[in-house]
């Protein structure tokens, strides 16, 4: 899985051109145009890794 991004501002990318407008949540950036959108504040890292369970296990200690 790509990573996911946050359009702040609407842009078009790709080829063939595509639109995207503020708020959409897109994972098909062209990798060269990640660094400077990011840089320019136009988009923002939603989503870095593929999206798996993860189980999270509370342990209380007893106070005894």
């Amino acid at each position: 899985m790509m990573a996911t991004y946050k359009v702040l501002v609407g842009l078009d990318y790709g080829k063939p051109s595509k639109r995207a407008e503020e708020g959409d949540v897109i994972s098909d950036l062209p990798a060269a145009s990640v660094s400077w959108l990011l840089e320019q504040n136009m988009i923002e890292l939603v989503d870095s890794a593929p999206s798996k369970m993860k189980k999270v296990i509370t342990v209380e200690e007893s106070g005894e």
